[in-house]
């Protein structure tokens, strides 16, 4: 028989999991005044409230507010916890995280909060498995906001793709928006003692960290884990450990071992970058990462490893214990040789036959030695052979490390790898249709938005095998600029305002359509408008008098002709609504002419 909490089948020395579908309050609120704003359309629903999308009437900008739901609100518990933590979360400002703006009871006796309206994808709504740059793209930038929140002592607690928005930026760059800090702890404080005793937890199964499972306190090494739970899912399109409501059975009572990491499931993963999602994602919170920053930092340096291709050449340096005393300085290198070191001095010479501290390194392998002076070279004998003044040092007894350390930095620089063939076919295609942004990624102009970025998607795996092939620098270089236009075409096309603009400007307005039908600002494509005739005079004037004509055909039933001239003037003016919905209206009103059976002729 199921639990009585949470209705699944489970141990009962197993933690449940509250479900996260609230009962329907039958509150339709929309149109109802908050303030300055109204309330125009429900957005959805949790466990906690729903959410409302509100406009300033007069400005015509657009907020997001939660409505807690009556029956949470009865419990003081709740509500209390609901107001604290939405003044916690006001004091979180950054990019990456959605602002909460105000908290308060609404005169009709709803407690509301109100919250930035952030316009995207939700990462549960992206194609699976991602590229790897690009969940390291996503992670960083929820990474950012955490540090960001935790610095402030907040902790998420509920990390999950649906709350995480792929949004674009007043600035045209993507950004990542973390939604509902606190609410998670704020719906658990509505538990009765006999549900915690339960082991009642809140949260998403698939991401919850373990210690959440047995009520420990939790801190900010629970959003890491979530969040490197979500990594993996990017990058596999599955979850580690499973889901649903036996989540907690797997974790507490089987105790499982670690998943297969992500590389293994796909070849395309960078083995370092599976390590380090393997490591946040550590069952025992100190074997995570501390904070957000170092999880960040090791995801970058992941990236730059050799598997990946985007290591340095290789560099040796040298630092050699100062004749004064100050301490292991760095020294220019003329020469190296299994036996030792020619080093290049400006200032004081050491002793002959002292023996010196010496530190080598080569791309991060730093290894000490000790080295012996066994010759001077003072200036007068330097400029004899065109050099300069320095010394020559010799290894005393160096070891098998410092040995391999000299043999690679002797090592000959590889030859320059031959142009790869299918990479070059790539690039010939791509150079033929790369000032076009549809033609780039395939995509036909009147595309959906979800069609837009599948094909993105597409690209971007296309160019990712070539990453770690090796490749001759100028290939390299060209495949570096060929993912900068792939990106770019994401930017114009993936944003409705940016692909808006885009558009307009090549005549596309069945391109602009889908933009409105997005949902962009009108008042944000009537200043587009304003901009785009102010750069062509005389396209207003144009537009209305090829739809001047279309408006005589249509008086006369001429009704393809009358289409085809508004689609003309439409082309003239993309971004004139008006004439979008006179346009639309009248699709729509052919359509239901053909539908409608010929009515038979009257008799004479």
């Amino acid at each position: 028989m199921g639990c009585n909490h949470c209705f699944n089948d489970h141990p009962t020395t197993v933690p449940c999991i509250r479900p996260e579908s609230p009962p329907e309050d039958g509150e339709a609120l929309a149109g109802m005044g908050y303030g300055p704003l109204v309330l125009v359309r429900k957005l959805g629903a949790g466990a906690l409230g729903t959410v409302y999308l509100a406009e300033h009437p007069s400005s015509g900008a657009h907020f997001a507010v939660k409505v807690l739901h009556p029956h949470l609100a009865s419990n003081r518990a709740v509500l209390g916890r609901f107001y604290a933590e939405a003044r916690s979360a006001q004091h979180i400002i950054h990019p990456n995280v959605a602002r909460v703006l105000d908290v308060r009871q609404a005169p009709n006796g709803h407690h509301c909060l109100l919250m930035e309206y952030v316009n995207g994808t939700a990462l549960s709504h992206l194609p699976l498995p991602l590229p790897s740059a690009e969940v390291v793209f996503l992670l960083s930038q929820v990474l950012e906001g955490l540090e960001a929140a935790h610095a402030c002592g907040a902790v998420h607690r509920d990390i999950k793709p649906e709350n995480l928005i792929l949004t674009t930026g007043r600035d045209g760059e993507r950004r990542v928006k973390l939604l509902d800090f606190g609410m998670s702890a704020t719906l658990a404080a509505g538990f009765s003692e006999e549900e915690l005793a339960a082991g009642m937890v809140v949260g998403s199964p698939g991401y919850l960290a373990p210690e959440l499972w047995v009520r420990a306190e939790p801190d900010g090494r629970a959003d890491l884990y979530a969040l490197a739970v979500l990594g993996y899912r990017l990058l596999t399109g599955r979850l580690p450990f499973g889901g649903g409501g036996r989540m907690g059975e797997m974790l507490l009572v089987h105790k499982p071992s670690k998943p297969l990491p992500p590389h293994i499931l796909e070849s395309r993963v960078p083995p370092a970058l599976s390590a380090v999602l393997m490591q946040a994602m550590s069952l025992r919170p100190d074997e995570r990462f501390a904070t957000a920053r170092a999880f960040r930092s090791a995801l970058h340096e992941a990236m730059r490893r050799p598997a990946f291709g985007c290591l340095a050449p290789p560099a040796f340096h040298v630092r050699v214990e100062d004749p004064e005393g100050k301490g292991l300085l760095p020294v220019f290198v003329n020469d190296v040789s299994q036996e030792g070191l020619r080093i290049a001095c400006d200032g004081p010479l050491p002793r002959l036959g002292a023996r010196i501290e010496v530190e080598l390194s080569l791309n991060g392998w730093v290894l000490a030695c000790t080295c012996d002076v066994v010759r001077l070279l003072p200036a007068e004998e330097a400029r004899t052979w065109g050099g300069r003044q320095g010394y020559i040092l010799h290894f005393s007894g160096p070891s098998d490390d410092v040995r391999r350390l000299i043999a690679q930095a002797l090592a000959p620089p590889p030859a320059e790898p031959s142009p790869d063939a299918e990479l070059a076919q790539l690039l010939s295609r791509a150079a033929a249709c790369s000032q076009d942004p549809y033609t780039l990624l395939a995509v036909h102009p009147h595309a959906d938005f979800a069609e837009v970025m599948r094909r993105v998607v597409q690209a971007e795996r296309r160019l990712e095998p070539f990453w770690q092939r090796s490749l001759p620098a100028e290939q390299r270089q060209a495949l570096e600029a060929l993912r900068e236009k792939v990106d770019t075409a994401r930017k114009t096309l993936s944003e409705p305002l940016a692909r808006a603009r885009f558009d307009a400007s090549r005549g596309n307005f069945r391109g602009v359509a889908r933009c409105l039908a997005a949902g962009v600002q009108l008042n944000a494509v009537e200043r587009l408008r304003q901009a785009f005739l102010a750069a062509r005079p005389d396209a207003e004037s144009r537009a209305r008098a090829i739809f001047d004509e279309g408006i005589l055909l249509e008086a006369q039933n001429v009704l393809d002709g009358a289409l085809a001239r508004y689609a003309e003037a439409l082309r003239v003016d993309p971004l004139n609504v008006s004439l979008h919905r006179y346009y639309q209206s009248l699709i729509q009103r052919m359509r239901v002419e053909a539908r409608e059976p010929a009515r038979p002729s009257a008799s004479p």
